[in-house]
């Protein structure tokens, strides 16, 4: 046995004069060699103890079986362990100290020394020196080292916890965006100090609303956050004011107090139209919003809304790269990848949003309120080639609009076979998510989402309808998607009804800019869902009641055959000439019933929804499943999945020719 330490010496001996022998060795091509072998033999020297006896007693003409040489190794090694006294356990000890100083030695030279791509292949499974590879000051060796950890699922549970423990948040946060990362990785959410479930949750929301800035507020987030304030009853010790914005609110004491988690939405839903604003984002972190988010979430984990704000806001406040460090340390990333897996699609693209912006380390790339990644919501080494941006409609959203076809329910087994559907994962509620990114390989998939009502009567917010037209719609989504990168790769946009009017104006609006022009010159194709290109008879109908109706700036816009949308056409076909941008549309030829009688009407007959370039498909469907495909083999579904592709294929062929014609313009 004491032959075995000695020759487990030598060995450990020999691997640290090669070490040094790569430290000396003038030839780069050299180094990288010796190194790589050393970290593919590594594996064998960390159990040299057994691997070398049992190489001896393979290759030893004394034993004639594998079977009765390892058998035998282990006969003697435990008899020689009860002979072995404190000495040999502190010469052990030595050794492994030894040994662990080899491998730091290793993991250094393989960090600074060893290319990235040659990272990537070599064997290198050991805890230590992965983690010394994912802080490397080599972005390519950090990405490598954290999707290798990504894969390992078959460490001790105190392996894990070691590894956890030596990570920085940078690659905490980059293991939560891996796919498969085994969940050791991740510490359990923290329950919050119970001396801070004492106090009452509404009162605590409230209290941080009224103290935020009241500077400089918009009439909607004045409305927003006193509609939270007066929700509820109010304790007589804090003499019938919440001063915000202003005079305070006086609090009638007939106000009926409403149930304690609708006045906890509210009040969250006023935190969310807060989380927008970037000074009032950085305030509610000095004032301990995530603390008490955390403590709303142990009271209301099982109400899904309340996980879905609460997502949300998380999400607004990681487009600030100073409050990450805060989210980070309050444990939010293991709860975020918790969240990015479940099956209830708002919550899952809020929590892949705020971890996405907590990713610095993966782009530079920013996803602001409004604006959600679909596809890769993970890190992905694919090269992307295309953005596919989708904008919905009037009534629409990125959590409705985009699903799978509705079935009509006749009967109650009708109905469970749906549910059965939805569990195996037939049905779906974002098929540009679950579909499209599967058919149409290395691109990413972006949804937006803007607020949009038919009357006045019932919109969140009564004021500032100027910021309600397209003009303002466009240039705010503009900046938001720039910040995303959109602009920088071909675009292709995707629109249902009235978001095709807005993405017209927003590329009107980019191409009057000489300076920064990007989104026009790299948009590729455009697919319209019965886009109102010449108006809407709903519209119509709406205008002609509006004293009663009382329509919202978005309606009164989509009037038919008004100048406005005459004008944005023509502007739009004139652009779509200059790029060769080709485009792809789809009309409605089934009458949508509307209103509590139900009355049949074409929202946008096929007329309005041809634009008059491109290709025009008429389909048998209603305005509000035209962007809704039955399923994969269905019509619609294919040509749209065709269209892409071939936007994808065709587009290196069209730059060159935009650029001729560019050429020739000048």
């Amino acid at each position: 046995m004491f032959g075995l330490f000695k020759t487990k010496y030598i060995v450990l001996e020999q691997f640290s004069k090669v070490l040094r022998c790569s430290k000396s060795s003038r030839s780069r091509r050299r180094r990288y060699f010796i190194i790589g072998c050393i970290s593919i033999a590594l594996p064998a020297v960390a159990s040299a103890g057994f691997f070398i006896v049992k190489y001896s007693i393979l290759h030893d003409s004394n034993f004639r079986t594998v079977t009765e040489a390892i058998s035998i190794d282990k006969h003697k090694q435990h008899k020689n362990h009860e002979e072995i006294g404190e000495n040999e356990t502190k010469d052990d000890k030595k050794q492994t100290k030894f040994f662990k100083k080899v491998k730091v030695n290793l993991g250094t030279q393989v960090g600074v020394h060893v290319p990235a791509s040659l990272v990537g292949f070599l064997p290198l499974n050991d805890p230590h020196i992965l983690v010394l590879l994912t802080q490397s000051k080599d972005h390519a060796k950090r990405m490598n080292a954290v999707q290798t950890l990504g894969t390992i699922h078959y460490w001790t549970d105190e392996t894990y916890k070691m590894v956890k423990e030596a990570c920085d948040s940078r690659t905490l946060v980059g293991l939560a965006r891996t796919q498969e990362v085994d969940g050791r990785f991740f510490t359990p959410f923290p329950t919050p100090d119970k001396e801070l479930c004492v106090g009452d949750l509404e009162s605590e929301l409230k209290g941080l609303l009224s103290s935020l800035p009241k500077d400089g507020f918009s009439r909607c987030l004045e409305y927003f956050t006193s509609q939270a304030l007066i929700e509820g009853d109010i304790e007589d010790e804090q003499g019938g004011y919440w001063s915000f914005g202003g005079p305070g609110v006086d609090f009638a004491k007939t106000v009926n107090r409403g149930p304690e988690e609708r006045v906890e939405i509210v009040c969250l839903q006023a935190l969310i139209s807060h989380s927008d604003v970037r000074q009032h984002c950085l305030e509610m972190v000095k004032m301990g919003v995530l603390p008490l988010l955390q403590q709303t979430y142990q009271k209301r984990k099982y109400s899904i809304v309340m996980r879905r704000q609460i997502a949300r806001i998380l999400g607004n406040l990681s487009v600030h790269e100073e409050v990450h460090p805060e989210i980070i340390k309050g444990g939010w990333v293991s709860q975020l990848h918790k969240w990015s897996k479940s099956s209830d699609l708002q919550l899952s693209l809020h929590a892949s949003k705020a971890l996405a912006n907590l990713d610095r380390d993966d782009g530079v790339f920013l996803y602001h309120s409004g604006v959600y990644l679909l596809h890769p919501t993970q890190r992905s080494k694919d090269r992307v080639m295309a953005d596919l941006v989708f904008v919905h409609g009037l009534l629409g959203g990125p959590f409705k609009t985009w699903r799978q076809q509705d079935r009509n329910v006749v009967d109650k087994n009708e109905m469970s076979d749906i549910q059965e559907s939805v569990r195996n994962g037939t049905y779906t509620f974002c098929w540009p998510k679950d579909w499209l990114a599967e058919d149409v390989p290395f691109v990413r998939i972006l949804s937006v989402e803007y607020d949009t009502n038919l009357s006045t009567w019932n919109a969140n917010c009564p004021y500032e309808t100027e910021k309600r037209s397209l003009l303002r719609r466009a240039a705010e989504l503009q900046e938001k998607l720039k910040a995303a990168g959109v602009g920088s790769r071909p675009i292709i946009w995707v629109t249902h009804s009235m978001g095709g009017l807005l993405v017209k104006e927003l590329l009107h609006q980019n191409n009057l800019r000489s300076d920064c022009s990007d989104i026009v010159r790299n948009t590729s194709g455009i697919i319209f869902y019965s886009t109102p290109h010449r108006g809407s008879a709903l519209a119509n109908i709406s205008n002609r009641g509006s004293r009663i109706f009382s329509p919202t700036v978005e309606v009164q816009e989509l009037g038919q055959d008004s100048l406005a949308l005459r004008t944005l056409h023509n502007n739009f076909k004139q652009i779509v000439s200059e790029n060769r941008i080709k485009v792809l549309s789809f009309g409605e030829t089934v009458k949508q019933p509307v209103g509590y009688k139900r009355i049949k009407v074409f929202i946008v007959p096929p007329e309005s929804s041809d634009p008059g370039i491109g290709e025009f498909h008429p389909l048998s469907t209603t305005h509000l499943n035209v962007c809704k495909p039955w399923d994969r083999n269905s019509e619609l579904y294919l040509l749209t999945v065709k269209f892409i592709k071939h936007c994808i294929l065709l587009d290196p062929l069209t730059r060159i020719m935009k650029a001729g014609n560019a050429a020739v313009r000048r």
